[in-house]
Order: C-alpha cells, then sequence, then structure tokens
C-alpha cells in the first residue's frame, strides 16, 4: 500500500501504530485554535532557556528598573509573563 504522495511505508512500521500517530495529531488539532497551534509552533523554534531569560529581563526591567507607578493593570501584566516563563522552564 501507498501513502498519498507514493511512498511505500517503511517496513518496520505498522499501519497501526501510523494510525494511532495520526489520530493524536488530528485530536490535538481539534483541541487547538489557529494562534494557539502558531504559539507552539513559535515556542517550538525558540530555545526554551533563552525565551526564559527574555521574560525575566523585561519582568525585572519593569519591575525594578522603572521609574514609575506600577498599578494593578501592570501587575496582572507582570504575573502573566512570570507565569508563562514558569511553564516555560518546566518544558525547556
Amino acid at each position: 500500500m501507498q501513502t498519498l504522495d507514493g511512498h511505500k511505508p517503511c517496513s518496520h512500521c505498522s499501519a497501526d501504530h501510523a494510525s494511532e500517530d495520526t489520530r493524536y495529531v488530528s485530536r490535538i488539532s481539534q483541541l487547538l485554535t489557529p494562534a494557539q497551534a502558531a504559539l507552539l509552533d513559535f515556542a517550538n523554534t525558540v530555545d526554551a532557556p533563552d525565551l526564559v531569560k527574555a521574560l525575566k529581563l523585561v519582568h525585572n526591567m519593569a519591575l525594578y528598573h522603572s521609574d514609575g507607578l506600577i498599578d494593578d493593570p501592570e501587575k496582572v501584566a507582570l504575573y502573566w509573563v512570570k507565569g508563562l516563563w514558569e511553564h516555560l522552564e518546566e518544558i525547556g
């Protein structure tokens, strides 16, 4: 049996294994919006430790090196930045 692009599957691969992988990817695609998938693609191409460093730098600059007052909206934004880098640390 040939694939859609005309190639024959490798002899080490089983049809059941391939169909399980396809179902898994298909299910993930159904759960994610296009924007979420794009974010994951971007995060996948960027080295997680570098992204974590960048987020920490922005957070610390805003928090410790700014002369302006930090009101509630800014505090919430900094909290979300911190949460994002913590989750990225777990991935990376």
